[in-house]
């Protein structure tokens, strides 16, 4: 099985970035991700507040991905459905903020981190509360058309979506730009707060498998979310609500498109039955999510 290591990085989303690995549609293939910060802050002496106030003002890209790797027979204008076969946990994970996330400079005058393990499963915030993982991919995405865009940043490419429900078992739709899509991922997280409150950052392995769909749905507008149990669609925007209108419209034209709904009736499901969540609310672009249980939804037309 082909295995994709974590030395393979970039900083950007990039159509001439070239690619460090091809896939054949229906292959199974490992990735290897690195942590938010590149590995950089993975022992004591490297989470003091100098040591990160140095680091930020030195420079450094935030979020790299591992790829991008060219997917074989994908073209403009197709679908790129990724399969997420399978996610494993580092033995170590990080906490930390900035205080100038959230606006929080009056409560927290230096950034700060922390180092804790996780094992069979937990995460250990301290001696006495351990946490179950919910392993899940926070950056994920193909090369945009023409702009190069960071791999911290978001787009219709997809990217730091911080979005839970792209983890094992699900599937997420992405619209091709480029020969090969140039698919990349990273900033995996052992556990995260819907808006990216806070999150247990770590490097993982993933396991994929990536199907190429010819042409593209007129009505997916945005990268689209499919778990065992619900659909998801996700946009970015700011402000958050602006991105909020567009996860919804999305989801009222996948509801008629797939089943065969009326506008009327899937926007007024939606809204008894669905949820609108946010994902990465910490710096815009934000991105937001609208969940919609497939317990409630018709058969398929």
């Amino acid at each position: 099985m082909q295995r994709i290591t974590r030395d393979k990085l970039t900083p950007v989303f990039d159509h001439r970035t070239p690619p460090v690995a091809r896939v054949q549609p229906g292959e199974t293939f490992v990735v290897e991700t690195e942590d938010s910060r590149g590995g950089r802050t993975r022992v004591p002496e490297h989470t003091t507040p100098e040591y990160l106030l140095a680091m930020r003002k030195k420079g450094y890209h935030g979020n790299p991905v591992t790829g991008p790797i060219f997917v074989e027979g994908a073209h403009p204008g197709d679908t790129l459905a990724v399969h997420i076969l399978e996610q494993e946990c580092d033995t170590l994970g990080y906490t930390g903020y900035w205080p100038f996330l959230f606006g929080l400079t009056d409560l927290f005058d230096k950034p700060a981190t922390t180092l804790h393990r996780i094992e069979d499963g937990f995460f250990y915030f301290n001696d006495e509360i351990r946490i179950p993982v919910r392993p899940m991919i926070g950056t994920i995405g193909v090369a945009p058309p023409l702009e190069a865009i960071a791999s911290g940043g978001m787009g219709k490419h997809a990217g730091n979506l911080d979005t839970p429900e792209i983890r094992a078992g699900s599937t997420i739709y992405l619209p091709v730009f480029v020969e090969g899509a140039l698919l990349c991922l990273g900033d995996c997280h052992a556990l995260q707060s819907d808006g990216e409150i806070g999150s247990v950052e770590m490097r993982s392995v993933v396991t994929l498998r990536c199907e190429v769909m010819a042409g593209r749905s007129p009505a997916m507008n945005w990268p689209r979310i499919e778990t065992p149990d619900m659909l998801v669609t996700v946009a970015v925007s700011r402000p958050l609500e602006e991105a909020l209108n567009f996860a919804l419209r999305d989801m009222i034209l996948w509801l008629e498109e797939s089943y065969g709904m009326s506008r009327h009736d899937a926007y007024t499901l939606i809204g008894v039955a669905g949820h609108a969540r946010p994902g990465q609310a910490q710096v815009g672009l934000y991105s937001m999510r609208c969940l919609m249980p497939k317990e409630y939804l018709p058969k398929r037309s």
